[in-house]
């Protein structure tokens, strides 16, 4: 059935829908659709912002532009599953970071209304590949809710792609350091459940109050971060909860279980692989980071964070791969995906990891992380495997448009290239 669909079109009554639009065709690519087989010598036709068709011996529409993109690689955009891009520049100027807020409660914080559409570390995204980014606030216990975002348009409001994704809360961490002893680990991490357990036991309270008074009840005072709260408590709104150790993230799912919370995702880190078969058995989805991490235990082998995504694949977890929340390095992200299918990922697994996986863990699959008639025509355009160093995005669409992919870097490597030489001394004699 693979072979059958990769071999015809794959189309759909929007081709008739949109006549009389601007037709665009790219052809002579290899398409990786990365839900179905690739397709060697393909054809990919757009209509507006949409795929309306892809296949191999498919009709291109009289009016299309025609896009000859022979020997080259097709891929949905790669889908960054967490980073504050957009809202820090440089991390050592304080006027430039807008990641956190004051206070353990920000429940009612929306990242994208924070999002800077002119930051200059977007373009540098895209040129790695990623057009879409899950960009997510990080101040305070309950840090607000994330947003996923286009990383080119005109403000954030042109930019946002889904608001309210998830709600993000910074669970108590366990373990002690140089800098802080167990003694003050324990009094933190008790301070910090204690502001938890109450703000969701308030919250609880206000959406009964809320509930009586839409009956006639009582009046109330509103309140932003327990209205924030109501779609996490009746399942509307995924609870991203950050957990990283092992005894971390075992406390976090009971704390969850406590609550009846079902609608849970784990952003993680290494450690996850200690508990993967819990993570499959309760089906718990993951946002893995820290792939390219160093052992953070002395009993660990060198690879404990490279082969993580292995482990959590064989046990039957559902994750897509981060790089650590990095704005600057955002454009990284294949290479944390490529070096998990070195230590024992699949790689059409890996692949996906950074596309489709992520697109359904964040609930845009309908538009994102795969190439199929009907959904967004947000893609790139490669010169081979993204999850390769060696290879370059050369081209890029977002929403049906091509992207100009020039950026900071390129600029000052083509200034500098092109710098006056000083002339060839010749040696005597």
């Amino acid at each position: 059935m693979k072979r059958s669909l990769g071999a015809t079109a794959l189309l759909l009554p929007l081709l008739a829908s949109v006549a009389g639009a601007d037709s665009i065709a790219l052809v002579g690519a290899t398409l990786h659709p990365i839900s179905s087989e690739p397709i060697e010598n393909g054809i990919l036709i757009l209509e507006g912002d949409r795929i309306v068709a892809l296949g191999k011996d498919i009709d291109i529409p009289p009016n299309a532009t025609v896009v000859d993109v022979a020997g080259k690689h097709i891929y949905p955009s790669l889908v960054h599953p967490g980073a504050p891009l957009g809202l820090t520049e440089i991390s050592s100027v304080r006027g430039t970071r807008d990641t956190h807020e004051i206070g353990d409660i920000n429940a009612n914080i929306r990242a994208e209304v924070a999002f800077n559409a002119d930051s200059m570390l977007l373009p540098v995204a895209l040129s790695g590949g990623v057009l879409i980014s899950h960009v997510v606030p990080q101040g305070g216990v309950l840090t607000g809710t994330s947003a996923i975002m286009r990383l080119d348009g005109w403000n954030w409001r042109d930019m946002t792609v889904a608001s309210s994704v998830g709600m993000h809360l910074r669970y108590p961490s366990f373990r002690s350091s140089r800098r802080r002893s167990q003694e003050q680990v324990d009094k933190e991490k008790k301070r910090a459940l204690e502001v938890i357990n109450k703000t969701f036991d308030d919250a609880r309270a206000y959406a009964k109050a809320k509930e009586a008074a839409g009956k006639g009840g009582a009046t109330f005072d509103t309140d932003s971060n327990f209205e924030a709260l109501i779609p996490v408590l009746d399942g509307r709104l995924a609870l991203h909860i950050h957990a990283r150790e092992k005894a971390q993230i075992e406390s976090a799912l009971d704390w969850a279980a406590e609550q009846e919370l079902d609608n849970i995702v784990l952003v993680t880190g290494p450690d996850a692989q200690y508990v993967a078969t819990r993570l499959a058995e309760e089906e718990v989805p993951v946002i893995l980071d820290g792939v390219l991490e160093v052992p953070s235990r002395d009993w660990e082998p060198y690879d404990a964070a490279y082969t993580a995504a292995a482990r959590l694949h064989e046990a039957g977890v559902k994750f897509c791969i981060g790089d650590g929340g990095d704005a600057s390095n955002a454009r990284n992200l294949p290479f944390h995906a490529s070096m998990a299918a070195a230590f024992g990922l699949p790689k059409d697994e890996a692949i996906k990891s950074v596309t489709l996986y992520a697109a359904e863990i964040l609930g845009v699959a309908d538009d994102y992380g795969s190439l199929e008639a009907g959904k967004e025509a947000t893609f790139i355009v490669t010169s081979g495997d993204p999850l390769e160093i060696l290879s370059r995005v050369e081209r890029a669409w977002m929403a049906g448009r091509e992207l100009d992919l020039n950026d900071r870097q390129k600029e000052l490597f083509e200034k500098y290239n092109s710098r006056p030489r000083e002339p060839e001394i010749t040696p005597r004699g």
